[in-house]
């Protein structure tokens, strides 16, 4: 992934030293000490600029077999282009993690899932992201790759290709341990 694929999403992910004006009356923001933290803070109206971690989803789509299969999607946006994940996302305002992720799924790849079970939830290494994994199978749709993905693809859940994140390794690892 080059420079410029990186800098497109890291926007989302400001440092509290990035914001330089507060959101809602357009102030200078200063550094000001609250709860034990310097944290951006707006002396004209009072904001303050709390650093939350971003909730995400991901599932474990399965498919019977033999052999059984997971669906992958080959990612087309940064971060790791080109790389294969599991299905997920954002979770959206006014929306329920099993809300999310069946709608990620299905915009990734084209298919409707019934959710089995959540697996676990993980924090990204750089604490940055939660994401919440659930295992689940699909009841519809068509397998293709969606606005987020190159490539959608059913493999064998024994024999993946290297996934690009290490939360999505764990939870794979963590399900395949309680397979057996």
């Amino acid at each position: 992934m080059d420079d410029d694929n990186n800098a497109f999403v890291q926007w989302r992910h400001a440092p509290a030293r990035a914001w330089r004006y507060c959101p809602l009356c357009r102030a200078e923001l200063i550094d000001h000490a609250w709860d034990g933290k310097m944290r951006r803070y707006c002396p004209q109206c009072g904001f303050v600029y709390w650093e939350r971690p971003l909730p995400a989803v991901a599932a474990v789509v399965l498919r019977k077999g033999p052999p059984e299969e997971m669906v992958l999607v080959r990612r087309r946006y940064p971060p790791e282009v080109g790389q294969w994940t599991l299905p997920g996302g954002g979770v959206e305002a006014g929306e329920s993690v099993v809300d999310a992720v069946r709608r990620e799924v299905q915009e990734e790849t084209g298919l409707a899932i019934s959710v089995d079970a959540q697996l676990g939830t993980w924090s990204t290494p750089s604490s940055e992201t939660i994401i919440t994994f659930f295992v689940a199978h699909p009841v519809g749709g068509e397998l293709k790759a969606g606005t987020d993905a190159m490539e959608a693809a059913w493999f064998p859940l024994r024999e993946l290709p290297p996934l690009a994140f290490s939360t999505h390794r764990d939870a794979v690892k963590m399900l395949l341990q309680q397979r057996g």
